[in-house]
């Protein structure tokens, strides 16, 4: 199978490195896979995680970035059209890529062709999203030849059980798994940051953007702090939002106690410091974050992004909406290193037997096969 997946940048994010990941997987199995972006990032970020043998092109290589790559798609899927029409699959990541797999069905319609099926996949699942931008996806969505999302939300839900005729799924996130951290660059990293070497650390990785709701986190990192006047925090990430997060950890007498490094291009030395990882769920799904850190072999709990969630038996991760509950649930972890020790023990086999990047290439496959023959009227 002939394979594009398109995104705006390979930066630091659950998304790109599902691309990546997926985009290795399926290069290992044979299919021919490129990757597009629309403007260049630090190639550390994710481009050095892929496969060299994978062709990737960005479409504005330029300084001017965003906007830029917005003005030069048009031109570009004209110029390249012809190629474009040699894949089986485009798999569209986020919005940029959404535009460009738009524009490309308005092309197969104008030469009417039947390649490329464009397939996107909607990461956005369980972000408090504004309502208007969630019926834009929709809108948007409806005119896909396949869709996936990563996990289950009420409104996804119906709009799945009301256009039944578009190849519809939802595909867990999952991982590549990394070699474990040096344990002595961990520490080095550790001391960079400030972390004293005894403290206790419950920490994140994800980005300080609105949609992840990093205030929740500070909450119920702040119901920890009450209780363990010695432990230290942790939000590794960049984002729009980590002054707001800053100061709010300075109202709450988190200043000297929180650490926000930023961008941290491995998050192995994030994870080789933490003691319990707090993560966000949507339903009893988890993050790419989530995944990598109970790979690595920490004990997760997880804030709750669905309100009208109940708990359910086959939830891995407990989990609640209440800072406060999510809170005294890292305490009772804290205060029990034999049982956080089992509990990460049997998350990190249940990521391993359900989670692999193999078996989300497989749901993938099938769903570019509905995907094609659904662009072929069949």
């Amino acid at each position: 199978m002939r394979i594009l997946h398109a995104i705006p940048a390979l930066t630091k994010g659950g998304a790109e490195k599902v691309l990546v990941d997926l985009a290795n997987e399926a290069h290992r199995r044979g299919h021919r896979v490129s990757v597009v972006t629309g403007y260049s990032a630090d190639p550390r970020l994710n481009l050095d995680r892929l496969d060299p043998a994978i062709a990737s092109e960005t479409i504005a290589t330029d300084r001017s970035g965003k906007l830029s790559a917005y003005a030069r798609l048009p031109l570009w899927l004209w110029r390249n059209r012809q190629r474009i029409a040699q894949f089986d699959v485009i798999h569209c990541h986020l919005t940029y890529a959404g535009l460009l797999g738009t524009l490309t069905q308005m092309q197969r319609r104008l030469r009417g062709d039947e390649s490329p099926a464009v397939v996107e996949t909607f990461h956005g699942v369980g972000m408090p999203i504004p309502t208007r931008q969630k019926w834009l996806a929709a809108a948007l969505a409806r005119g896909r030849d396949g869709f996936a999302l990563m996990a289950e939300e009420p409104f996804w839900n119906d709009f799945l059980a009301e256009h039944r005729k578009l190849p519809g799924a939802v595909i867990a996130n999952g991982i590549a798994l990394d070699p474990p951290v040096d344990p002595a660059a961990a520490l080095t990293w550790r001391a960079e940051v400030g972390i004293p070497i005894r403290a206790e650390v419950v920490g994140t990785v994800g980005r300080l953007r609105a949609e992840r709701n990093p205030l929740a986190t500070l909450g119920a990192f702040a119901a920890i702090a009450r209780a363990r006047p010695q432990a230290h925090f942790v939000i590794a990430g960049d984002g729009p939002m980590i002054e707001t997060v800053r100061s709010a950890a300075a109202a709450l007498g988190l200043a000297e106690r929180l650490h926000l490094p930023g961008l941290v291009a491995d998050p192995r030395l994030v994870l080789g410091n933490i003691d319990v990882y707090v993560t966000m769920n949507v339903g009893e799904i988890t993050g790419l974050a989530g995944l990598e850190a109970a790979a690595a072999g920490l004990p997760l709990v997880a804030l709750q992004a669905r309100s009208d969630y109940l708990p359910q038996l086959s939830d891995w991760i407990w989990s609640s909406a209440d800072t406060a509950a999510v809170g005294t649930e890292v305490i009772r972890l804290l205060d029990d290193p034999a049982g956080r020790q089992v509990l990460a023990k049997r998350q990190r086999a249940h990521v391993i037997a359900n989670f692999g990047v193999g078996r989300a290439q497989d749901h993938y496959e099938a769903l570019y096969t509905r995907a094609i023959a659904h662009a072929r009227g069949e």
